[in-house]
């Protein structure tokens, strides 16, 4: 009896170590994949991991400093993450950094006027000829770049002021929720294309409400570094 008291003491001891190491494991993965972006807008991102919920391709990223927040376009209404774009902001610098998905967006704003009238139509597959030939912009050469572990090409584009001095900026793309992305007078914006991440063309924008880009490019970089694409 006694020898079956203890081998039973055993095989439930093995459980229990067991059992907690497999818990560890979970609690180390959750730690390693971070948590979940808030389902609110201008909530701050304390430093750390985060992961998307909602938007396509599901990614992943990791940001510094407590200057963050997850914000949406101003435009925009409902929760600021959605399949078809995704906005991150810094309160200190102004900065933002805006995720595209082109396949999910109502489309892509073609110039109809010379006004700066415009109208969405499909996102076409060469983007960046697209905004080379748009009237009320001014692009510079393409860069390679590389993000998380996609290859792509990176480009900057400003407002072409003479064009448009009675307009604020010019929409680029329509939003599922029926607001716009756009880039505003003196302001540079950072064009980033990714044409098969996870079999989805995916745009990352990014720029400095006060046309700093310089100033927020590192920051910028930071996050664009850490970014793992993590959707099928």
């Amino acid at each position: 009896m006694k020898h079956a008291f203890r081998l039973g003491l055993l095989v439930t001891l093995a459980l229990i170590l067991s059992a907690c190491g497999v818990s560890g494991a979970q609690h180390q993965q959750a730690q390693a994949k971070g948590r979940p972006l808030p389902a609110y807008e201008r909530a701050v991102l304390p430093a750390g991991q985060y992961y998307t919920t909602e938007f396509e391709p599901s990614l992943s990223f990791r940001i510094a400093g407590d200057d963050w927040r997850f914000d949406g376009p101003s435009t925009a209404l409902g929760d600021p993450e959605h399949p078809d774009y995704l906005f991150d902001e810094t309160s200190d610098l102004d900065a933002e950094i805006a995720f595209f998905n082109l396949r999910k967006l109502q489309g892509i704003q073609k110039p109809r006027g010379p006004a700066g009238e415009t109208e969405p139509v499909p996102a076409p597959d060469e983007l960046f000829g697209w905004f080379r030939r748009h009237p009320y912009l001014e692009t510079s050469k393409l860069e390679p770049v590389t993000v998380g572990g996609v290859k792509g090409v990176q480009f900057d584009v400003v407002t072409d002021l003479p064009k448009l001095s009675d307009k604020t900026g010019v929409d680029t793309f329509k939003l599922s929720t029926g607001g716009f992305a756009g880039i505003y007078y003196l302001k540079k914006e950072r064009f980033i294309v990714l044409k098969d991440v996870k079999g989805v063309p995916v745009v990352i924008q990014y720029g400095q409400e006060k046309d700093e880009i310089d100033e927020f490019v590192p920051m910028a970089k930071k996050v664009l570094k850490s970014i793992e694409w993590t959707g099928s």
